[in-house]
């Protein structure tokens, strides 16, 4: 039961999509019919009618399954026909992944639902180990379908998806969390790609000359997003090629993305050189955007979960060693006010409004500097930085 459970919200994903609206540049734009606003922008995970005819696709693969009629091989070339490149994926309960049916798939944050085409439940400790798998019905056509999909030429993605006895070992994060994602997406080594595979596959191969000539197609795809949410510049960034994002600021690409995109999108192309550590592409991209975009990129101190348990252990001892003292107020919500430094300790807190007890007030700052650590604070560039962080408390009134 959970299986169908976790299937039915991954397919029903794509439905949500059709009522994300476009960010704030375009509110000003007048909506003539319904749905008209949102397949201006640029994302066709927004276009109500591509999202039918996926739901249709879907369905139909659902019955053909149930029924005993599916053809993995002509399912994926009526996909392909189709421009739908998703592959076969399973449902786990962390996530989603196309391992169990032979297929590796490198994308920051996870695959996500508009991505795949959900076949079935597999229970996470078992979803990246296939051959422990049974070849029952489900598992043999997820296998077969991916297999035709990746083997065909007009499949766009094979630097992004590989099978899994090809993809080689998973590069791990840095341990360092102050340095740069190197690969946040697909593979290193790219294969050949086709001027009908796209801007995108172009900005990868950093195909400057095919950049100038699909422009010259369709100046729109400048800014048009692909099934994984990111723009050609944005590809461009994630593979570190210079002279291909150049190319495309050249034309106008938006350091944000596509229109319905913010610049904090972990696929928007600002943060993926953000979390690349790519200071020279942040410098050349900043000028491109507002500085309220730009700054939006700054992250702010947070708390440490098990710090702020202990700190509330603590606080909750110390009202009652206080209890008589702080039935003099009525209850009320204070501001605990500090100051972080880069490596995350607090140097400094103040209370606001104060209490009826200097004494109290004191130990309870003396006890939040010693006890609650935070994750450093980070400047739009990603560089740690000291900060003001905020804790609300509240107490009187014998509460």
């Amino acid at each position: 039961m959970i299986g169908k459970r976790l299937l039915a919200v991954t397919l029903l994903g794509l439905g949500a999509l059709g009522t994300v609206g476009c960010s704030e540049r375009e509110h000003d734009a007048a909506i003539q019919v319904e749905g008209a606003e949102l397949t201006r922008c640029g994302d066709l995970r927004a276009d109500t009618g591509v999202l039918q005819r996926l739901r249709e696709s879907d369905e139909s693969l659902r019955k053909a399954l149930a029924g005993g009629r599916s053809n993995a091989v002509a399912e994926a070339h009526k996909a392909l026909d189709a421009g739908d490149f998703r592959l076969a994926a399973a449902t786990t309960e962390t996530g989603i992944t196309t391992e169990p049916y032979g297929v590796q798939c490198r994308v920051l944050g996870g695959l996500s639902p508009w991505t795949v085409r959900a076949l079935a439940f597999v229970a996470a400790d078992k979803a990246a180990a296939d051959d422990e798998l049974p070849d029952d019905k489900v598992m043999g056509f997820g296998r077969r379908y991916n297999a035709a999909m990746l083997a065909d030429p007009r499949y766009p993605y094979a630097d992004v998806c590989r099978a899994t006895d090809k993809a080689g070992p998973v590069p791990p994060l840095p341990d360092n969390p102050d340095a740069g994602v190197v690969q946040p997406f697909g593979f290193a080594e790219l294969g050949p790609a086709r001027m009908s595979h796209g801007l995108g596959a172009a900005a990868r191969r950093g195909s400057v000359s095919d950049i100038r000539v699909l422009l010259g197609r369709d100046a729109a795809a400048v800014d048009r997003t692909d099934m994984f949410g990111l723009t050609p510049l944005a590809w461009a960034v994630a593979y570190h090629r210079w002279p291909a994002a150049e190319a495309l600021l050249r034309a106008k690409a938006n350091p944000t993305g596509a229109t319905c995109q913010t610049t904090i999108d972990r696929q928007s192309p600002l943060q993926i050189a953000r979390i690349m550590r790519w200071y020279a592409m942040i410098r050349r991209m900043r000028p491109l955007v507002s500085e309220e975009e730009f700054a939006s990129l700054r992250q702010k101190p947070r708390w440490d979960d098990a710090s702020l348990i202990e700190f509330n252990h603590a606080l909750t001892e110390l009202k009652e060693r206080y209890e008589r003292v702080l039935r003099r107020q009525a209850f009320r919500r204070h501001d605990l006010d500090f100051q972080v430094d880069e490596q995350g300790n607090t140097t400094e807190c103040t209370m606001e409004p104060a209490s009826v007890s200097p004494a109290f007030d004191k130990e309870l700052c003396g006890l939040a500097v010693e006890i609650v650590r935070w994750t450093p604070a980070r400047d739009a560039f990603g560089t740690r930085v000291p900060e003001s962080a905020k804790l609300l408390v509240g107490f009187g009134g014998g509460n």
